[in-house]
């Protein structure tokens, strides 16, 4: 991937941006479609779709106008706009270097109803990064579980945030990062924000307990 910085697009492509790592994307998007909605891609759907997502990013790059409305908004932002019943989700991710573990939590705060949490534990994994992705993504799956259609989702990892609205993934969660963009496409609204740590203590707690136990379930 680093090999790719210096090459250059020729014509008739009109790419001025970092087109390998759009390819390298649609690719992974067109596998999960693949796996999990049985829709094939070909390989022109796949070019015209990383070619498209590369000038839309390198336009978004010089363009001041704000962004039209989206199904999926991430944002650094506390709070973006919200529809009417959005379920508000909090996720947290504990990792321990030495043995390579992680607990994973997340909480839904359902307007006028009961709260749902879920956790999970997981061996190898490599950072605190993919343990905060991880999260994330077993969270979605709870969600698409009970059936939720509108969701914020909140993470207290600033990395992580940055790291779904950048068009270059880092390695280490690139495929991780995909499963949540295909899954955050079947809801009716998922927006993505940062929290800071001092608001995300019960989904923490939930991370923390779920290390410790090495345990994991959907409640």
């Amino acid at each position: 991937m680093e090999a790719s910085t210096p090459w250059i697009w020729l014509p008739p492509t009109g790419a001025t941006g970092d087109v390998f790592f759009s390819i390298i994307w649609s690719l992974w998007i067109a596998r999960n479609k693949r796996i999990f909605e049985s829709r094939h891609s070909s390989p022109q759907e796949v070019i015209t779709r990383a070619l498209t997502s590369s000038k839309e990013w390198t336009l978004a790059q010089i363009d001041s106008k704000p962004p039209s409305p989206q199904t999926t908004i991430t944002t650094l932002h506390p709070r973006p706009s919200l529809p009417p019943n959005t379920i508000l989700c909090n996720t947290d991710a504990a990792w321990e270097a030495s043995t390579k573990a992680s607990g994973l939590g997340w909480i839904f705060t359902i307007p006028g109803a009961r709260s749902q949490q879920g956790f999970q534990s997981n061996l190898h994994v490599r950072s605190a990064l993919q343990a905060e992705a991880l999260a994330i993504r077993e969270a979605l799956k709870h969600a698409i579980h009970l059936g939720y259609t509108k969701i914020w989702l909140r993470s207290d990892s600033k990395g992580l945030i940055e790291a779904i609205v950048s068009i270059t993934k880092p390695k280490e969660v690139y495929g991780i990062l995909a499963d949540i963009e295909t899954l955050s496409s079947t809801f009716l609204f998922c927006s993505f924000s940062f929290v800071s740590r001092s608001l995300n203590g019960p989904a923490d707690a939930i991370a923390k307990s779920a290390l410790c136990n090495l345990n994991s379930s959907w409640a």
